[in-house]
């Protein structure tokens, strides 16, 4: 168990009076324990007390570690019970991540408990220490030398799916292991879609190129945009990328301890709509970054939040054309105690590809 972690999740129950943690989530009890487990459609859950620390395990997807006590249990069990017999009458936080079908019968059955939805150890995680820092600053350099790689191979006619294999081989290729799932990879007009799903369409002259990647390296996450240009750029597609690369850079030069993230998108948001494409940035310009692709600090509406140092978050603002092209640029920044951190440093000049 990391005592250090552990400390700082049991503060936070504390400020809110809540006297005992319910974690689920497989990134969130290998954050504390060690230990990563993917229980599947059963439930693994940590359960965090003032003094104590209890794990309860399917027997297939059993962890134990040091200072945590462990309880197996079988088929022939019955979860939620051997969930509730764990528990003491006591405030009692929940993470997100437990399921339903574990949570409503846990309610009727323990109606003597007040439960409340509590994201400790997420909030915890938003503040990384030194490893991870070094860890999610490998990520990212891995991540800069395998778009490098993949823009390299870039030809004529190859198709956004035969492209987003040559990344996820890249990966490999750097020793990162096997890419889950397909990089985002998007030609022409459908790079005006912010989240496009790579298909047959083929590369051509005059392209705009965009990719949006990023793989979970020694258990940390790289996240990274790049917009270049097949074998040429007209003038529009010039100052779109010049107008994104402005965003991206006054939101970087803005992040400092204390501000809150939703400047940050204040920023370059306001570089977007002064050049007049304001209605075409259509999504936050930051998200954390760390355990998950997507955590904590997260930039939503009404939510004042601080960046303070050990976050690491991302910022990628982006002008998107419908039906023509579109321009995304996305760095990894992890916040210093006097500035921060630009963990990518792949190229952002504007790149036409020959």
């Amino acid at each position: 168990m990391n005592q250090n972690r552990l400390k700082n999740v049991r503060l936070l129950m504390e400020q809110q009076n809540i006297q005992q943690l319910i974690v689920t989530a497989p990134q969130s009890i290998w954050y504390l324990t060690g230990q990563w487990v993917q229980p599947m459609d059963r439930l693994d859950a940590l359960i965090i007390g003032p003094e104590d620390c209890k794990l309860l395990c399917y027997m297939l997807a059993q962890a134990y570690c040091e200072g945590c006590e462990t309880i197996v249990y079988t088929d022939e069990s019955q979860t939620v019970e051997q969930l509730s017999r764990l528990l003491q009458a006591v405030p009692t936080g929940v993470d997100g991540a437990l399921h339903a079908r574990f949570l409503l019968p846990l309610l009727e059955t323990r109606s003597d408990i007040a439960f409340r939805v509590s994201a400790y150890v997420e909030q915890a995680r938003s503040r990384k220490d030194g490893m991870e820092m070094d860890r999610l600053r490998n990520a990212s350099q891995v991540t800069d030398a395998v778009l490098a790689d993949a823009f390299a191979r870039l030809t004529e006619g190859i198709t956004e799916r035969q492209f987003s294999k040559t990344v996820a081989d890249a990966f490999e290729r750097a020793g990162a292991g096997i890419f889950e799932g397909s990089p985002m990879c998007a030609f022409g007009e459908g790079t005006a879609e912010p989240h496009h799903s790579p298909g047959n369409r083929k590369l051509r002259a005059g392209d705009a190129v965009l990719v949006d990647t990023g793989m979970r390296i020694g258990g940390y996450f790289s996240d990274m945009t790049r917009t270049v240009f097949f074998r040429e750029a007209d003038p529009e597609q010039q100052h779109v990328y010049d107008v994104v690369r402005q965003a991206n850079k006054a939101a970087i030069n803005a992040a400092e301890p204390g501000v809150f993230i939703a400047e940050l998108d204040r920023a370059a948001r306001s570089v977007i709509e002064q050049a007049g494409y304001g209605e075409y940035f259509t999504h936050k310009t930051s998200h954390g970054l760390g355990i998950d692709f997507h955590e904590e600090p997260f930039d939503r509406p009404h939510r004042h939040i601080p960046v303070q140092p050990g976050m690491c978050f991302t910022i990628e603002p982006g002008i998107y054309l419908p039906g023509r092209f579109g321009v995304r640029i996305e760095d990894a920044l992890l916040m210093g105690d006097h500035g921060a951190e630009v963990l990518n440093q792949f190229p952002k000049e504007l790149k036409i590809v020959p």
